[in-house]
C-alpha cells in the first residue's frame, strides 16, 4: 500500500484537496495527517470536515492542542495567536471534540506518525538538528518515523555514516527521494500543505513501505485564492503571500 504523509494544514481546505487530488494521482491509497489542522488560516471547518469525511488518521498538532485549550498561547507570535482565537470562536462542540481525540502518535504498517517529535510528543519541541532527530529516532522501534511541524521538508538517516550517533541530515535544497537501506532508520520531514513560508509550495511525502520508497511532492500553491480567502474574512495577509500577490 502507498501512503500519502501530510502535515501542516494550517485551515487551508483548499491547498488540502489540491495535495490529496495530487496523491490519489501518484497512487496514494490512504493518507495520514500529522497534524495542525487548525491554525493560522481561513477556514478550519472546511480543513476538519475533508479530514472526517475521508477518515483521514490525524494526529495532534500544537495549534491543535492550542485551539482545543490544551496549550497557552502565550509563546506564539501574533498571527499565531490571533488564528488560535479566531478559531476557537469559528469551531463547534462537534469539531472540537473531534481535536480533542486526536491521539499524538499514530503507527500502522511499520512506520508511525507524530506532529513534532518522537522523545516527548506532547510537549511539541521542533526537531532543528541531528541531535534532535537522533533522539526520536534511537527511542522508537521503527525503521521509518515521519514528522511535521517545521513547514520544511527533511530527511535524517541514522546508520549511514559509521558513527550511529550522528545521523545524515538532507533539507529542502538536496536530492531528498530515496529507498530505505538495510540496518538504516530514517525520520521525514514532510513540510506543510496550507502554510508554505519558504517555498512556494505545499509539500507531501509518499511512502511504499514495501518498497522502502519515500517520494517528496511539491504542489503548487494558489497565492491568490489563499489571499482573497484571508481577506474575505477580514484576516491580515501574511507578508510571504503578500509579497507573492500584486493586489
Amino acid at each position: 500500500m502507498k501512503y500519502a504523509i501530510i502535515s501542516d494544514i494550517h485551515a487551508n481546505p483548499a491547498a488540502l484537496e489540491r495535495v490529496l487530488a495530487d496523491a490519489k494521482q501518484f497512487g496514494a491509497e490512504k493518507v495520514v495527517c500529522a497534524g495542525d489542522v487548525v491554525g493560522y488560516g481561513p477556514d478550519p471547518v472546511g480543513a476538519i470536515r475533508i479530514l472526517r469525511e475521508r477518515g483521514i488518521p490525524t494526529v495532534m498538532g500544537n495549534h491543535d492542542a492550542a485551539v482545543v485549550g490544551w496549550r497557552g498561547t502565550d509563546g506564539m507570535i501574533g498571527s499565531a495567536r490571533e488564528g488560535t482565537e479566531r478559531h476557537r470562536r469559528e469551531l463547534g462542540g462537534d469539531d472540537l471534540d473531534w481535536l480533542r481525540s486526536l491521539p499524538y502518535v499514530y503507527e500502522t504498517d511499520g512506520f508511525a506518525v507524530a506532529h513534532a517529535n518522537f522523545v516527548n510528543p506532547h510537549f511539541m519541541d521542533y526537531i532543528h538538528t541531528r541531535f534532535d532527530a537522533r533522539d526520536s529516532i534511537t527511542c522508537r522501534e521503527e525503521r521509518m518515523l515521519f514528522v511535521g511541524h517545521t513547514h520544511v521538508p527533511a530527511v535524517f538517516t541514522l546508520g549511514f555514516f559509521s558513527d550511529p550517533y550522528f545521523p545524515d541530515c538532507r533539507r529542502e535544497e538536496d536530492e531528498r527521494d530515496f529507498r530505505m537501506k538495510d540496518g538504516c532508520q530514517y525520520l521525514v520531514n514532510v513540510g506543510t500543505v496550507g502554510y508554505p513560508r519558504v517555498r512556494p509550495y505545499s509539500n507531501y511525502v509518499l511512502f511504499d513501505p514495501k518498497e522502502g520508497e519515500v517520494q517528496f511532492r511539491e504542489v503548487d500553491f494558489a497565492f491568490r485564492d489563499y489571499a482573497d480567502a484571508m481577506k474575505a474574512k477580514s484576516i491580515p495577509v501574511p507578508p510571504w503571500v503578500e509579497e507573492r500577490v500584486d493586489f
